[in-house]
């Protein structure tokens, strides 16, 4: 009999104004999960270097029965706040796609491993209304990236591929700093660029926080 197959998600970026929220996913059986324990995979936040990181990342990838990386850019995140979605639904969203687009590639899924987030009876719905999800146990948890080595394997493949992608927007706007409102660079960079330009750039920047808001008042020309 084959070993029960779980598979982990947890999101990266949810939070910040400038960039892409992500959601990575893993499938995993016990095997595998003795695996990645032996590797020592942890809570993506619980790493200090960024090349170990991506080191363990390439690890899940590899080891994996499979994986599933979603990425909102700002644009999506954007479009999704114009048509009333809320970050809340949106993430439950991402969750989703993460779990259907698995379950296209590896049958037999038990359980689907989530870290604690609010909308979660709108991704039960999801799940129930998928032919391929509908008998997919769901559950969610806090701190759920500490407990379950499915989720902490998620967990880095959607931190890895944030930074990524954060990269890549700083290679081609500069310094942004970390993307979040407390970070004072990010701030500056956000004032600097709307009093030079009097817009936004959509495609990375998330243009429903107050704090956007507050800048166009300031800045408005």
């Amino acid at each position: 009999m084959s070993s029960k197959i779980i598979v982990g998600a947890d999101e990266a970026g949810r939070g910040i104004i400038i960039g892409p929220m992500v959601i990575g996913a893993c499938a995993i059986d016990e095997n595998i999960s003795i695996l990645l324990k032996r590797e020592s995979i942890k809570d993506s936040k619980k790493y200090t270097s960024y090349r170990k990181l991506k080191t363990h990342s390439e690890f899940i990838k590899k080891k994996s029965l499979t994986w599933s990386v979603i990425i909102l850019t700002a644009e999506v995140l954007n479009n999704f706040n114009k048509n009333g979605m809320t970050m809340d639904e949106a993430e439950a969203y991402a969750f989703f796609r993460a779990i259907e687009d698995i379950s296209k590639k590896t049958k037999n899924i038990s359980e689907y491993q989530v870290d604690n987030f609010q909308a979660v009876k709108k991704l039960q719905s999801l799940l129930s209304e998928n032919n391929l999800t509908k008998d997919i146990k769901l559950t969610v948890l806090p701190r759920a990236d500490q407990k379950y080595i499915a989720v902490s394997a998620g967990s880095i493949l959607a931190r890895t591929r944030s930074l990524e992608e954060m990269e890549k927007i700083k290679a081609k706007y500069g310094l942004i700093g970390s993307g979040s409102t407390n970070d004072k660079t990010t701030i500056n960079w956000l004032k600097n660029y709307y009093q030079k330009n009097q817009t936004w750039p959509m495609s990375i920047v998330r243009t429903y926080w107050k704090t956007i808001q507050k800048i166009e008042k300031e800045y408005k020309k």
